[in-house]
């Protein structure tokens, strides 16, 4: 699965992961590959990916923003 994750001024990051957690509007939720097409409002919180080289995991603090999901894309926009 690929994700890209974009603020107003530039690429934040952008590559394949196997997982991520997000904080959704009514909590944390997760997505994996595969996952049926999906839009959420995010709050403030931490972005949890669990990368697919070498099964490592990266946390990014974010402050609300959009996500969305489309045939094993994830989009987020901060």
């Amino acid at each position: 699965m690929k994700i890209k994750i974009i603020s107003s001024r530039k690429i934040l990051y952008q590559g394949d992961i196997i997982s991520i957690i997000a904080p959704g509007y009514y909590g944390y939720f997760q997505i994996l590959k595969d996952h049926a097409p999906f839009i959420s409002i995010l709050k403030n919180g931490f972005l949890k990916l669990q990368l697919e080289k070498d099964k490592k995991k990266k946390e990014i603090q974010i402050l609300g923003g959009i996500l969305q999901v489309k045939k094993n894309m994830v989009v987020i926009i901060l």
